[in-house]
């Protein structure tokens, strides 16, 4: 007797498909590889923030030297030297704060840079037939109502580099620090050197109404600045 075979035929559809047991390695393979690419973004991310942060505190050092070496808001009648000095040596401090504003409260596309002096700031002349003026480089409290963005605190005082080495350093300023400063004790007068170091100290601070253009010196005693480097004003 002649046997009959019987053909089998395969879904070309099923050869060509995967097993579950391919299908759940795709799938964990594809879940392992996006878990290392968000484990990367993270330092990523920081890394371009660092960045941006560096960009901007190297933007407020390159602001605030320029406003004390060549505004001519400053003094425009006279000395930037004995400006800049006597603003220090009134309180043995000055503040310089810069920020972006927008133009108009009703414009936001059109946003400017600001650097000025702080309201309180007291540059007056030891010598009244030599006057010093610095009200133009003065901010007004109402401008800082339109800061697009972090205000920078620039607080200036005496630096512990003396511009040349001598014996009694206590002739310019104190031996010890008070709230983070040294106290000035030479006036203007008497300061015989060619430069006036200063250590710069950048504090980055929120606007709003909370905000204050005053510096008090106990608070950020406490404070960590952003940057601190030193810089100096030539007679």
């Amino acid at each position: 007797m002649k046997s009959s075979v019987i053909p089998v035929y395969l879904d070309s559809a099923r050869r060509s498909g995967f097993s579950l047991i391919e299908v759940v390695l795709a799938i964990g393979i594809f879940l392992v590889t996006v878990l290392a690419l968000v484990g990367l973004l993270g330092p990523t991310l920081q890394s371009v923030d660092e960045v941006e942060k560096t960009d901007e505190v190297a933007s407020v050092v390159n602001t605030v030297n320029a406003f004390l070496q060549s505004s001519s808001k400053i003094n425009p009648d006279g000395s930037k030297f004995d400006a800049i000095y006597q603003a220090v040596k009134s309180g043995d401090f000055a503040t310089v704060l810069v920020f972006r504003a927008y133009a108009s409260p009703a414009d936001s596309s059109g946003i400017g840079l600001k650097v000025g002096f702080q309201k309180d700031e007291n540059a007056e002349s030891p010598d009244p037939a030599t006057p010093i003026d610095i009200s133009a480089a003065i901010l007004a409290d109402s401008e800082f109502a339109d800061a697009a963005a972090t205000i920078y605190r620039v607080v200036l005082s005496a630096s512990s580099v003396l511009p040349t080495p001598t014996a009694t350093p206590e002739k310019y300023r104190s031996t010890d620090r008070t709230n983070g400063i040294y106290t000035m004790k030479a006036a203007l007068g008497d300061y015989e050197e060619g430069s006036f170091a200063m250590e710069v100290r950048i504090f980055a601070e929120n606007p709003g109404p909370t905000f204050s253009s005053t510096t008090d010196l106990a608070t950020l005693a406490d404070e960590e600045p952003i940057f601190t480097y030193n810089t100096a004003v030539v007679r």
